[in-house]
């Protein structure tokens, strides 16, 4: 099925929006003005030996707290910055909104905000809504750290390499279905280094989400001419959680097995989540990945303990091909 649609709706980042459109079958949604395409879904397209693959470890740092998604965690409020904390020490709770200053800020439109304490402390710095979120793979460098792998992966490499199968078999539907966007990421990939990226693929990178139903949101750092994939790990029973794009008042309903391939700077969120043990795994490749070592030296291997692209396909040929790989 094909949709050619203009965008019906206005919305603003960080708001949670409903949205009773849903696709559950195969389906290409284009911007009917200008011809773009803004998601292709497929069912059934990725076979269940893949998840079953995936170290259980994986599905558990998922659920890991998360306090600087921006907006999709939504506009912050205290009962967002005390979510999943009920065993902190009574004066470690939020109790007020403020300003740097520390004066009181009422119905604040921000998705991240300085905050009191109980023990009447200011926070340090502005934190967003907890949720449930964590990232595997590379990272660009930013004002405070180098490129780098995340700190869970390089101390955890042998579960992160099992992410590699369902990784290539997602980099093959990709190549089938978008040639030119996929030939114009993997050349940025060829020209960033390998040590922070995932082998066989045209990734840096995969966004973990548990049972975080996202507010509106744009994908920042995402490669602008590339486009994201996405898909769910079922651990649990759920319903709901659409990943939608509100300015069309479209959603979709991605399941286990299921491909979503879509533009990440369109605005998109979820419906609400019943139930739980919805793991979602986004695939993308980080915008400035390229430009890691244009004003940092290069680092030997003798220098780093983050491991080069030669070991990681060693690894990955050691755990054998997809077809014998079995989850643990």
């Amino acid at each position: 099925m094909e949709i050619f649609s203009r965008k019906v709706k206005k919305v603003e980042l960080g708001d949670f929006i409903n949205t009773e459109n849903i696709i559950d079958q195969d389906c290409d949604l284009y911007d009917k003005e200008s011809g773009e395409i803004i998601f292709l879904f497929r069912k059934k397209i990725i076979d269940e030996k893949y998840y079953k693959n995936i170290h259980k470890g994986i599905i558990n740092h998922s659920r890991t707290i998360s306090n600087n998604r921006g907006n999709s965690a939504g506009k912050t409020t205290i009962e967002g910055l005390n979510k999943f904390q009920e065993n902190w020490k009574p004066s470690a709770h939020p109790v007020e909104l403020v300003d740097r200053k520390g004066n009181i800020i009422e119905n604040t439109k921000s998705s991240s905000s300085f905050f009191k304490y109980a023990d009447g402390r200011i926070s340090k710095r502005a934190r967003s809504n907890n949720v449930q979120s964590q990232a595997l793979g590379g990272f660009d460098r930013s004002n405070i750290h180098p490129c780098r792998l995340t700190h869970w992966t390089k101390k955890n490499l042998t579960k992160y390499e099992t992410m590699y199968p369902i990784c290539e078999r997602i980099s093959e539907i990709y190549f089938s279905y978008f040639p030119d966007k996929y030939y114009y990421q993997k050349d940025r990939y060829d020209e960033s280094p390998q040590e922070f990226l995932i082998p066989n693929s045209p990734f840096s990178t995969i966004t973990l989400n548990c049972d975080f139903r996202t507010a509106c949101h744009q994908d920042k750092g995402d490669f602008k001419n590339g486009m994201t994939c996405f898909s769910v790990y079922e651990d649990d029973e759920w319903i709901g959680g659409e990943l939608c794009f509100p300015e069309y008042d479209i959603g979709v309903n991605v399941r286990q097995g299921d491909l979503l391939i879509f533009n990440p700077h369109i605005v998109h969120c979820n419906n609400a989540i019943d139930g739980k043990g919805r793991v979602s795994f986004v695939f993308y490749l980080r915008e400035k990945m390229n430009l890691c070592y244009a004003k940092d030296k290069k680092p030997s291997l003798s220098e780093t303990t983050i491991i080069s692209s030669s070991i990681l396909g060693q690894m990955y040929s050691s755990s054998g091909s997809e077809t014998d790989s079995s989850g643990t």
